[in-house]
């Protein structure tokens, strides 16, 4: 006669019960873990993921580093950077940087532009009255001797940027400054002071302590190519900066203009740097979508100088590396190995 089953082993379910312990029935066994739960019992819960919720992209700082380089140019790693096309061969990187304090005139105004093309590239003012200043025929250096000018063939502009500071005493300061975004830029114009119509455009009051930044800005399909060294003024796809200095006092050393611009070049066939010119990155669509996008969403303009252009670049690059809509850091990576 077979044995009569407790209540206990009529009510499981699980043949593996009958192998436990009577005290280890409350948890189930590692021995079915994988096992179907039983009815009364609950399996773990998964968490779903929400609709429309995103995968978090995995980059890292180096990748926003990467992306900086090609957009800060007041970054360290922005003076040896090159643009991620895959152009072939190699190149070489300058970094043309040095500064030109503004004096006003006696009608306690002045104006000026720096046009984003080396070696030549700024324009200050040959006559004012007290609504106008007409720019100078002829265009100064950046830098009068460099690598580039003595041994290089063509270049680019990587990045290029300027900060603007007001350098008088407490006592000397005022009068309004007014910063513009263009591409129009000629030797001889005449600029109507508080009149002139420009891209994009930051007035500021002139005291102690005012820093301003401003980042040049590609703006057409050659911006990027490779193009002869300048004689003096030329017609470009990247951004030009004009300024105006209106109801100061006359006659002061009252804004200091302090200028970053990154360029990567190619050398002559033979000469004594040839055989240090590094080769160039891979062409890298996601670095440049990345970039593209610091640029609309940061603008030309950033409130404080080097430090506070840095943060700006660094908000937008992680937002712009989050909005792609792949992972593209295996491609990003030879950008970034080239630091």
């Amino acid at each position: 006669m077979a044995k009569k089953k407790s209540k206990s082993q009529r009510l499981s379910t699980n043949p593996f019960d009958a192998l436990m312990p009577k005290k280890g029935k409350k948890k189930m066994s590692v021995f079915y873990a994988n096992a179907t739960p039983a009815p009364t019992q609950r399996g773990p819960r998964k968490k779903l993921p929400k609709a429309g919720k995103k995968k978090k992209s995995s980059f890292t700082i180096g990748h926003v580093r990467g992306v900086c380089s090609v957009t800060d140019p007041f970054c360290p790693a922005a003076k040896n950077s090159k643009w991620p096309d895959g152009t072939q061969g190699n190149t070489m990187t300058s970094q043309f940087r040095g500064s030109q304090t503004i004096a006003t005139t006696a009608n306690g105004n002045n104006a000026g532009a720096f046009i984003a093309t080396v070696p030549f590239g700024y324009l200050l003012t040959s006559a004012t009255t007290t609504t106008t200043a007409t720019l100078a025929g002829s265009a100064s250096t950046y830098q009068a001797n460099s690598l580039l000018s003595t041994l290089g063939d063509e270049y680019r502009i990587v990045s290029m940027g300027i900060v603007a500071r007001c350098v008088a005493s407490a006592n000397n300061c005022g009068g309004i400054l007014t910063l513009g975004t263009t591409n129009k830029v000629s030797t001889g114009q005449v600029i109507t002071l508080g009149q002139e119509l420009y891209d994009e455009v930051e007035i500021a009051p002139i005291q102690p302590g005012m820093e301003i930044s401003w980042i040049s800005q590609p703006r057409g399909p050659t911006a990027r190519e490779f193009r002869a060294q300048s004689g003096g003024i030329v017609t470009n796809d990247w951004t030009n900066l004009i300024f105006e200095i209106s109801g100061a006092a006359n006659s002061v050393n009252l804004i200091n203009f302090e200028w970053y611009i990154n360029t990567e070049w190619t050398t002559l066939t033979t000469n004594a740097v040839s055989t240090l010119a590094r080769s160039n990155p891979p062409a890298s669509q996601p670095a440049q979508s990345a970039t593209s996008a610091v640029h609309s969403t940061l603008g030309s303009f950033v409130q404080g100088g080097v430090k506070e252009v840095e943060m700006a670049v660094g908000r937008a690059a992680s937002s712009a590396l989050t909005s792609l809509a792949d992972d593209p850091f295996g491609s990003l990576a030879s950008l970034f190995a080239m630091l």
